[in-house]
C-alpha cells in the first residue's frame, strides 16, 4: 500500500518545481562573455527557480517593470557580483544568485552593475508572445530608457554563493530569499520534498 501511494504521489510533487539557469554577462547569440542575459527569455511556472550565474565583471539582476526597463522597481535584487576576468565563461560553481517565480505574471529585469541596460542587458520571465509587452519589446525600449544610478543593497534579497569559479564578492546577502529559495548548493524544495515522502512512506 505504501508503494502505492508513493507511487501516485511522488511523481506529481517531484515534477513540481523547474529550475532555470541564466547566465549574466553571457551573450546569447555567440555563448561567450559579454552583454546581456543567457537565455534572454524564459517561461518558468509558480515554484519554480531562476539561478542567475554571474560571468566576468560587474553585474547584477535588477527586476524593473516593462515601462522603466532599467530603473529598479522594488522587487529582485541580486546585489552587485564581480568575477574574475579571467574565469572561463562557462566554469564550475560560477557565483550565483537564486529567485523563486512567485505567480504566472510576466517580470522583467535588467543588469544594473554593468551600466549596459541600454546596450541590451535586459531579461524577462513570462513574457507575452504577442501584443505591445514583449521581450522584443522591452529590449528595445531599454535602448532609450533612462538608466537608474546603480545601488549596491538588495531589496528582495537573494539566495547567493560564491566558490571555486574565481575571485568574486557579492553585496547579496547568503540567506535565504523571501520567497524561500534555497541555497543554489542544495536541491529545489521540491525534491527534498519527494526525498521525504519516499522515506517517511518506505
Amino acid at each position: 500500500m505504501n508503494f502505492l501511494l508513493l507511487s501516485a504521489f511522488l511523481p506529481c510533487l517531484c515534477a513540481y518545481a523547474a529550475v532555470f539557469t541564466v547566465g549574466v554577462g553571457k551573450d546569447e547569440t555567440t555563448g561567450l562573455k559579454g552583454v546581456g542575459f543567457d537565455p534572454s527569455v524564459i517561461y518558468p511556472n509558480a515554484g519554480d527557480s531562476i539561478i542567475f550565474e554571474f560571468r566576468s565583471g560587474n553585474h547584477s539582476v535588477v527586476q524593473s517593470s516593462y515601462d522603466k526597463p532599467c530603473t529598479p522597481n522594488g522587487g529582485f535584487d541580486s546585489g552587485v557580483f564581480t568575477v574574475a576576468q579571467d574565469v572561463e565563461v562557462d566554469a564550475d560553481s560560477l557565483p550565483s544568485a537564486t529567485h523563486t517565480v512567485k505567480d504566472s505574471k510576466p517580470m522583467w529585469f535588467y543588469d544594473a552593475a554593468s551600466g549596459e541596460c541600454n546596450d541590451g542587458a535586459v531579461f524577462a520571465a513570462n513574457a507575452p508572445t504577442s501584443g505591445d509587452e514583449t521581450a522584443a519589446g522591452f529590449k528595445e525600449k531599454a535602448s532609450s530608457a533612462t538608466v537608474a544610478a546603480t545601488s549596491t543593497s538588495a531589496t528582495e534579497s537573494a539566495t547567493s554563493t560564491s566558490d571555486s569559479a574565481g575571485p568574486a564578492s557579492t553585496s547579496a546577502p547568503s540567506q535565504q530569499d523571501e520567497n524561500g529559495a534555497a541555497s543554489v548548493a542544495s536541491w529545489p524544495y521540491s525534491y527534498m520534498l519527494c526525498l521525504c515522502l519516499a522515506v517517511v512512506l518506505l
